[in-house]
């Protein structure tokens, strides 16, 4: 009979956390609509080189697959160098699905490109900035982009810095190996 008395409150404890857990998500779902899909991510790193020297090497057709990395896959090879109106395609390792970087304005100053990751995925802005300083030059990454993974999308938003931060981290490091390597020589 003790094990009836306890039954009650044993369903009264389980409503109880239901709708505390219904209210939790309804609150989430409701603060969703009001935050943005969009993002922002941004990282540099110095290079001990010319602006110029980095300029020639980055866009390189068979350098750019070196330092720029592709999670879960890599940038095509190409002849010469990339400029404004060049496109290459992104491949993966487990899908025959391709994506492309498409370059939209290149100078020693500012190189600007479109990545679209696979088809019918958002495109994602890309602005790598040279900035020349003493002994060395400051490239400074910038990606932006929107979200369009339903209800998710804002959540997955503010977390895209720390998602992608340490991609364009590993490449930036790595453009820095190569491009310094390069003009040691």
């Amino acid at each position: 009979m003790a094990s009836h008395s306890s039954h009650p409150a044993a369903l009264y404890k389980l409503r109880k956390v239901t709708r505390i857990s219904a209210v939790v998500i309804l609150f989430l779902v409701v603060v969703g609509f009001f935050m943005p899909a969009d993002y922002r991510v941004e990282r540099s790193v110095v290079i001990n080189a010319p602006r110029d020297s980095i300029y020639q090497d980055m866009l390189q057709g068979d350098q750019l697959p070196k330092w720029m990395f592709i999670q879960g896959g890599r940038v095509a090879l190409s002849e010469g160098v990339l400029g404004k109106g060049d496109s290459v395609a992104l491949l993966y390792d487990k899908t025959a699905e391709q994506g492309v970087l498409s370059v939209i304005e290149s100078s020693e100053a500012v190189v600007r490109f479109d990545v679209r990751p696979k088809p019918k995925v958002n495109l994602v802005h890309n602005q790598i900035e040279l900035q020349g300083l003493d002994g060395g030059t400051l490239v400074k990454w910038t990606i932006k982009g929107n979200l369009s993974a339903g209800l998710l999308s804002p959540y997955l938003a503010m977390f895209a810095n720390n998602i992608a931060g340490s991609n364009f981290e590993r490449s930036l490091q790595k453009l820095k190996e190569q491009i310094e390597l390069q003009h040691s020589r």
